[in-house]
């Protein structure tokens, strides 16, 4: 393979890597923000202040559970991210040390 092509391989990868990170940012605000108006959904048609404090502490609950998830999978696609930029810079920086030696 030549140089050129694995250059364009890798900034292809990269771009994908780019574009499944920014689907899943859309994706998870998505997510989030139903959440949001299924919660002042509840919230408008609740009969008593105890009910109020029902929704609220169960929609919280329920949304720090969602953000910690998120943030795993942020986190997992980040660390997949990086290590395949890592790696064809690593090869390359290898590559050009066997032809100096």
């Amino acid at each position: 393979m030549s140089p050129t092509s694995n250059h364009d391989q890798n900034i292809s990868v990269t771009v994908e890597n780019i574009r499944d990170f920014n689907v899943k940012m859309i994706d998870m605000a998505q997510a989030n923000m139903e959440a949001l108006f299924g919660f002042a959904r509840q919230l408008a048609t609740a009969k008593a202040p105890s009910d109020i404090m029902e929704l609220w502490t169960s929609h919280t609950r329920k949304q720090f559970e969602t953000l910690t998830e998120q943030t795993k999978e942020l986190t997992t696609l980040g660390q997949k991210m990086a290590g395949e930029s890592v790696e064809p810079i690593a090869r390359s920086v290898n590559q050009a040390f066997k032809k100096a030696s």
